[in-house]
């Protein structure tokens, strides 16, 4: 693993971390894009973090896909 990998990893966790909103888990469509575009990452290099983070991608009771950290694999 380059730098750069684990730069974008270090940048993705803080920027979790910092922003309230994400504490409890983080939708899969447009709050990706958001933190895609506030690190200037794509959309799938977001995801391959969050996975690298812990987070797993799941179906809340809503039936929307969500991250959250912990769960189970879809």
């Amino acid at each position: 693993m380059d730098r750069g990998e684990d730069k974008h990893a270090v940048d993705v966790g803080k920027y979790i971390s910092k922003n309230g909103r994400f504490k409890s888990f983080v939708y899969d469509s447009r709050e990706i894009r958001t933190i895609a575009n506030n690190l200037g990452l794509k959309t799938d290099r977001v995801r391959a973090e969050l996975r690298k983070l812990g987070y797993c991608l799941i179906m809340n009771n809503n039936g929307r896909m969500v991250w959250k950290r912990g769960g189970v694999f879809i």
